[in-house]
């Protein structure tokens, strides 16, 4: 999809809602020629990369309990 600057002025939202409806980026064109890009983002693609780096930690035992540490980091501010 192809939209001028006037467009993008007049109505950020609709052309926004609509590229990601579609998931067809839109070329913003200034006089003519194209100097920008809006798109979707990659939401599947994204949630898998972190899940399979998720997969990849090793689990760790604490063995503090939790009460103990949310009270330590009271005492240090955090």
């Amino acid at each position: 999809m192809k939209v001028t600057m006037a467009d993008v002025n007049k109505k950020p939202n609709q052309i926004i809602n609509q590229v990601v409806d579609s998931g067809e980026p839109a070329v913003i064109l200034k006089h003519g020629k194209p100097i920008a890009e809006i798109r979707p983002l990659p939401q599947d693609a994204e949630r898998k990369k972190a899940m399979d780096f998720l997969l990849t930690l090793e689990p760790r035992v604490v063995e503090t309990p939790l009460e103990q540490v949310i009270k330590e980091g009271r005492k240090r501010g955090i």
